[in-house]
């Protein structure tokens, strides 16, 4: 993106300032790490120094000017002579309704996250601008400052211009590297509370783009590699100091003690005790490396210098992999040696854990099911990574995808722990919660808990492809199935009926559903005839319409034959986006508008908009809101008759 492409997204921006500040270096002073809290202009007008940005060098001679956005690291070094500079800081958020090419414009190129540095051809204008600014900030008066928004505005046409004329001459401006910049945040904070969305709302990133940004870089989600960082201080405090257990698992940000020791257990192999017991054993391999120096986890282009150890933990391969190799060995003879001291085990022919006696006991005390479901198996579950074969009723089951949940439910079963839906507020479905009974949480599908999964000691996990970069680590904590994510709720539930013995009961569903579809398929024809139905989402970059290749819109549009507008009928894909500004052009009779917690302020921002007020369904009430996580996160047998009977419900008037 030309600096000239970014002039529709400042033009199209809501923009306040912050801040106007002026500071001064004398000789051999510096400025290190600071953390810049918005984004901001640097405007140095005297003296001689280095400045970096996330550590790309920009040399100041007198008048010289810099940009970089929220969450960029700033240093100011090998300063010559007294260096004088001004700290602009402002904060711009693109406005709502926005045209599709500006939303997918602000999400890949942001100019106001942009970093690039340069020295105006024209310096005298701007450094008169910016002390202006300066002296009107201080008068601390309302009409001041909106004053010094008004030359905000003139300031950035200046240097924009001027910047414009550098093109072609080696300036150029580049996006953040918001994957370094979360992990400097992580190490720094390491011992904080620290939630996804938290370096979100820190780095000025999306949480999303966070994520697909970590997982591109390093193979494993941000939340992930903090669990790394927090467990490599441990190690090195256990391992350095005789501090006790309770005060290290504050350190590095686990306030309970006991969960820090399941943690640890879970990510290095062995408890904190037997790792500091043992501190002999690894001297070998710690001592090189005194705390501080040792490197955790650093960043490297290179994604294979991370490498996955037995018990889900990464350690940086950066280190030669004959200290990797040690390292192993030394872990694996401490679990051996622990084995022996635990009894013998029963192992099974999945490679995962074998039931323990309170497991078999539960399995053994349900005997109105237990026992006519043991007749299924062994039973072979053929899945996406080959086949599984159970021998008997898996009595503690972890599910990574929502839908799974009310598949067990449906099946009379239920699951031992879940993950929630990113989108509500609640931890599992609301219109399951008088069914379920200590259900461990278990983070969520994009960024399930491992420390979670393996604590609660599964006999049985499912998961579907988006757990694909975790597989190898599900697997060692039990024995796993990975599902197709897209696959028909109906072969899901006849997947569910084998692994839980209860195939019969998959039947039942199957047919009363197809009973209850058919019947309703033919009143709602005779009611609406050829109206037309559309499925909306409204989102941050515009509103998504779902086809019938959607798993929702198939439910609509085949089993219950409502009609599709001529524009959802002819996108091949499950969805498609348009802008709201488009969304009249879709021509539904009726729509129903999916919501939920997430996206709430911007359904209220659309409805507000005369855009949204001049579609012919909204005029005529036609437009019926719907919870998406029903709707769209809990794609199971009891949540799509929910689908049907809210249908029902709007057109036909029967619950």
């Amino acid at each position: 993106m030309t600096l000239l492409e970014q002039l529709p997204l400042w033009n199209h921006a809501a923009i306040r300032v912050l801040d106007v500040r002026r500071s001064t270096l004398q000789s051999r002073e510096s400025v290190h790490g600071f953390l810049l809290p918005a984004s901001a202009f640097l405007v140095a007008v005297t003296g001689n120094a280095k400045i970096l940005i996330d550590g790309v060098e920009h040399i100041a001679d007198c008048c010289y000017v810099c940009h970089a956005g929220k969450g960029a690291t700033l240093d100011i070094i090998q300063v010559a002579e007294k260096f004088d500079y001004y700290f602009i800081f402002y904060k711009a958020v693109l406005m709502l309704p926005s045209r599709k090419e500006l939303l997918n414009a602000y999400r890949d190129h942001n100019p106001f996250q942009m970093q690039y540095g340069f020295a105006p051809a024209y310096p005298l204008g701007i450094l008169s601008r910016v002390e202006q600014m300066h002296t009107y900030w201080l008068l601390d008066a309302e009409l001041e400052r909106f004053r010094v928004r008004a030359m905000f505005h003139q300031l950035v046409y200046d240097l924009l211009q001027q910047l414009h004329a550098h093109e072609g001459t080696g300036t150029t401006a580049v996006q953040p590297d918001y994957v370094s910049q979360t992990i400097r945040y992580m190490e720094e904070r390491y011992a904080d509370p620290i939630s996804l969305q938290d370096l979100a709302n820190a780095l000025h990133c999306n949480e999303r783009k966070l994520q697909r940004l970590f997982k591109a870089k390093l193979r494993i989600g941000p939340m992930e590699y903090l669990i790394q960082v927090r467990m490599n201080h441990a190690q090195e405090m256990l391992l350095n100091t005789n501090l006790p257990l309770k005060v290290i698992a504050e350190s590095v940000g686990y306030g309970d003690s006991y969960y820090f020791s399941r943690a640890f257990k879970k990510h290095c192999g062995v408890s904190p005790l037997h790792f500091r017991q043992n501190r002999r054993i690894s001297a070998s391999y710690m001592s090189r490396y005194s705390i501080g120096s040792r490197p955790i986890l650093s960043y490297n282009d290179d994604c294979d210098n991370h490498y996955q150890q037995p018990y889900g933990g990464v350690i940086g391969m950066n280190r030669s992999k004959r200290s990797v190799l040690a390292v192993s060995l030394m872990l694996s003879l401490i679990l051996l040696l622990s084995a022996c001291t635990t009894g013998n085990g029963t192992g099974n022919n999945a490679g995962g854990a074998s039931p323990t006696g309170s497991q078999s006991n539960v399995a053994a005390s349900n005997n109105n099911t237990a026992q006519p479901a043991q007749q299924a198996y062994p039973v072979v579950i053929k899945h996406m990574k080959g086949e599984l074969t159970l021998e008997q009723h898996p009595s503690k089951i972890a599910v990574l995808d929502t839908k799974f949940v009310d598949q067990l439910v449906t099946l009379n079963e239920q699951p031992a722990g879940s993950v929630k839906a990113a989108a509500d507020k609640s931890d599992f479905p609301a219109y399951l919660t008088d069914k379920l009974t200590d259900v461990k949480l278990l983070g969520t599908r994009d960024e399930p808990n491992l420390e979670a999964i393996a604590a609660m000691e599964p006999d049985l996990i499912i998961c579907t492809e988006f757990q694909e970069k975790v597989y190898e680590s599900l697997s060692k904590i039990a024995p796993t199935i990975m599902l197709d994510f897209n696959e028909d709720w109906r072969d899901t539930l006849v997947t569910f009926g084998k692994i839980v013995g209860n195939a019969e009961e998959a039947t039942n569903v199957l047919e009363a559903y197809n009973e209850k579809t058919s019947k309703l398929k033919e009143e709602l024809k005779a009611k609406l005839g050829d109206q037309t139905v559309a499925l909306i989402r409204p989102r941050d970059e515009g509103v998504r319409i779902h086809t019938a290749g959607h798993r929702t819109g198939a439910i609509l549009y085949n089993d219950l034959g409502l009609s599709a507008p001529q524009q959802v009928i002819d996108e091949k894909d499950t969805a498609y986006q348009v802008p709201l500004e488009a969304l009249p052009e879709v021509g539904a009779d009726h729509y129903f508008l999916v919501q939920d917690d997430m996206f709430k302020e911007i359904v209220e921002e659309f409805q507000q908009t005369e855009t949204w007020k001049s579609i012919e369904a909204v005029k005529n009430n036609q437009v019926y809101d719907v919870d998406s996580n029903v709707w769209i996160a809990y794609y199971g047998p009891i949540a799509i008759n929910m689908i049907v009977d809210r249908v029902a419900e709007i057109f036909i008037g029967t619950p």
